[in-house]
């Protein structure tokens, strides 16, 4: 038990560093009233990371007497987790894990108060079957990757939850129904431009998990005209973050097909990004050779989009590659799109086209199942 008494100016600036929550790792609880009545109370324990005597938990001959009253020392913590660090497992909690876990909590705490008031954002998040695989989108990390940029507008968020639809890709009527799905749902809140809360859409934070396709219709349904961010799941790390762009070199690269085969109305695009689309496929898929454009990066792979950077630098290519398309084949062109993408490629790829003056695009899957590309949706 602490033999140190802090003085009210220091209390204070602990619990203002902590956010008056609990700074064990994971735990977060508010300690300014029980959790199960409510009731307005004191929860909180005022703990030494360093011991204020020698004997105590993690105690020193020399640094317990100098820290005792060191607000650096000190660490805001409910009542199971101060008995957990300083009676029933004192021993797994050395000084330098506390240490670590105040400064993030306490980083977090900053970060999350310094964000201007004026920079909500509304949430939205769709997911769909992936194969045998539910496209689940957490709202909660969803929340961790806006931040400090930007705030939750509500608790909610807008949701478009089809992960629990028995109807896989390998069923014909997917995309048909999975398309009007979406198209409702999401008319419902532009058409209004208003959230589930009744609060007014003025930006929007996309995190989508679903197959190609779905997703480029899903970015079609948003359009542009609302300004968004969309995100990225990251498999290495379990999360929505973007990374630090580590590569500055970074381009993408267009390979355009021969000026006489300009002349053509029906053409394809190749995006190989995620991974390489031979050109044998898109003729077997489509029943015959036609001229293609491919857009492509130095060495496709499934994990190369880490940073913001990479998808605007996409999302600008991908504007000029369309006007290209439309200037030389005509506004009446039709345009067979077989993309090897990330999702957050896909959504974008679908904001950026204009219904009115943007070509026709039949839009393929790859399925092995199935014995590679299908046409599946018409945008």
């Amino acid at each position: 038990m602490s033999r140190t008494k802090l003085g009210t100016r220091e209390q204070i600036e602990v619990w203002l560093r902590a956010g008056g929550r609990c700074e064990y790792r994971g735990c977060n609880q508010p300690l300014w009233k029980d959790s199960l009545t409510l009731t307005a109370m004191n929860a909180a324990y005022l703990a030494h990371i360093i011991a204020d005597k020698p004997t105590g938990p993690r105690g020193d001959p020399v640094l317990s007497e100098k820290l005792k009253a060191d607000l650096s020392n000190i660490m805001l913590l409910c009542d199971v987790h101060h008995r957990l660090v300083d009676i029933e497992d004192v021993e797994g909690h050395p000084v330098e894990r506390l240490r670590e876990y105040r400064k993030e909590h306490e980083q977090r705490i900053e970060r999350q108060t310094a964000i201007h008031p004026n920079r909500p954002t509304h949430i939205v998040l769709f997911g769909t079957r992936i194969g045998d695989r539910a496209g689940l989108v957490n709202y909660e990390q969803a929340c961790e990757a806006v931040l400090p940029e930007r705030y939750p507008a509500d608790e909610c968020g807008i949701r478009l939850d089809l992960a629990g639809n028995e109807v896989s890709e390998s069923d014909p009527e997917f995309w048909s129904q999975t398309a009007k799905y979406v198209e409702r749902h999401l008319q419902r809140y532009l058409a209004a431009g208003v959230g589930p809360t009744g609060k007014r859409l003025n930006h929007l934070s996309i995190f989508a998990l679903a197959p190609i396709p779905v997703l480029i219709h899903f970015g079609r349904q948003l359009g542009d005209v609302l300004a968004a961010d969309v995100y990225q799941y990251h498999r290495a790390t379990s999360d929505w973050r973007w990374k630090p762009l580590d590569n500055q070199d970074f381009d993408y690269v267009v390979r355009r097909p021969r000026p006489d085969d300009r002349l053509t109305s029906r053409i394809a695009v190749n995006l190989s990004l995620s991974g390489r689309i031979h050109p044998g496929e898109i003729e077997k898929a489509v029943g015959q050779a036609l001229p293609t454009y491919v857009m492509t990066i130095a060495h496709p792979r499934r994990d190369f989009l880490c940073a913001a950077e990479q998808l605007e630098l996409f999302r600008n290519e991908w504007y000029k590659l369309v006007a290209e398309i439309r200037d030389a084949h005509g506004p009446d062109c039709e345009i067979h799109l077989f993309p090897a993408v990330p999702c957050s490629v896909a959504v974008e790829m679908g904001r950026a086209l204009l219904p009115k003056t943007d070509p026709h695009f039949v839009v393929y899957d790859n399925d092995k199942q199935r014995g590679g590309f299908d046409r599946c949706l018409d945008l």
